[in-house]
Formats: structure tokens, C-alpha cells, sequence
């Protein structure tokens, strides 16, 4: 099963590339049949072996882990592209984007031997993390934030373990997905004071 999922995140990568480079060329990616076909194309090139292995599995070598979190992230871009469905709104993305870089500020600073307490060990057996990410969830489905489901996504594929690491951390964030959420933010940020700066001089 682990094997099996380590293909999910290069599939819907190349997904997501085939879809661009076909708009960008002028067809239209939406649709069943479009989908389908560049599934199929996706999976024939993930599944290539170089060096003995599949081309998904070299991948590996660029990150251990990519996490639920951004899997997930990657599925509704690629489904949004493919059927024009919102699963998540920009509200669950906001809270995806702050929950990400918050857990990175907290984590990897000091797993890198910044201060004396390394986080990351919390991420093995129960503890004061799976306290924080099982209230954050509740809290998350009290507020009807989507990203609740991501959370839940998480959660259940860590009890399943999905993914080749067995610690909780690696399920709910990854260094791309940090770094992807600061630039998000970032972007957010400028087009915010883009936006008052526009109102003003109105």
C-alpha cells in the first residue's frame, strides 16, 4: 500500500503539467474524455523505468515524504482544472496556507538544531501534537472550514500508514508545502496592498 501511494503525488504532478501545457496550446483540458486520456499519459510516464526504477520513485529522492496535505492540494488543482469543481474555497486554502508556514516556523528551525527541544519527536506515538491536530480539526468543522477534510485526510492516512514515515509531521507538511504556502501568502499579501492602494487613489 505504501509503494502504491508513493505514485499518487508524481501522478497528479504531471497531471497538473499535461493539463497547463494543454491550455496553454489551446485545447481544453476539461471534461471526462480529456481527463482520462492525460490520466493514462500521466501514469505512462510516471510508471517508466529508469535505472531500474520508476521515474515516480526517483522523485523520492527530492523529498522523502510529500505530504497528505499537499497531495491533497495537488488533487483539487487537478480536479478543478479537469470538471471545474471547487473543493476547496478560498477560505480553506487562506487557513491551509497560515496552518503550513506556522507548523514550519515551528518545526523545522528546530529539528535543524536551532534550540534545544526538537518537535519532530512528538510526531512519534501520542502525544501533545496529536492533541493539537485532533482540536484543531473539531475546531476547523465547528468553523465549516474545509480544510477540516485535508486534516481528516491526514489523520486517517497516517493511522493507514500511507506513507513511508511513520511520524505525524511528515503526513500534515513538507518543505515544498512551506515553501509554496510563504509564497502564497506573500502573493496574497501584495495583492492585498495592491487593493487598498487601487481604493485610495480612486
Amino acid at each position: 500500500m505504501v509503494l502504491g501511494f508513493s505514485f499518487v503525488f508524481p501522478l497528479l504532478l504531471v497531471m497538473a503539467i499535461l493539463q497547463w501545457g494543454a491550455a496553454l496550446s489551446g485545447r481544453d483540458p476539461r471534461g471526462w474524455v480529456p481527463t482520462l486520456i492525460l490520466g493514462l499519459i500521466s501514469a505512462g510516464i510516471v510508471g517508466i523505468p529508469v535505472g531500474g526504477l520508476p521515474l515516480a520513485r526517483w522523485l523520492i529522492s527530492l523529498n522523502a515524504n510529500f505530504s497528505v496535505t499537499l497531495t491533497a492540494i495537488l488533487f483539487c488543482k487537478v480536479t478543478g482544472t479537469a470538471f471545474g469543481i471547487r473543493l476547496l474555497d478560498g477560505k480553506a486554502l487562506l487557513t491551509c496556507w497560515l496552518f503550513s508556514v506556522t507548523a514550519g516556523v515551528m518545526l523545522y528551525p528546530m529539528a535543524l538544531g536551532l534550540g534545544r527541544w526538537d518537535p519532530y519527536q512528538a510526531g512519534w506515538g501520542v502525544s501533545w501534537l496529536f492533541v493539537v491536530v485532533y482540536s484543531a480539526t473539531v475546531v476547523f468543522l465547528i468553523m465549516k472550514d474545509r480544510f477540516a477534510v485535508v486534516m481528516i485526510a491526514a489523520i486517517f492516512a497516517y493511522n493507514l500508514h500511507l506513507l513511508e514515515s511513520t511520524n505525524l509531521w511528515d503526513y500534515l507538511i513538507d518543505p515544498f508545502l512551506v515553501i509554496f504556502s510563504c509564497i502564497a501568502l506573500g502573493r496574497r499579501l501584495l495583492q492585498n496592498v495592491h487593493d487598498r492602494s487601487q481604493r485610495r487613489q480612486g
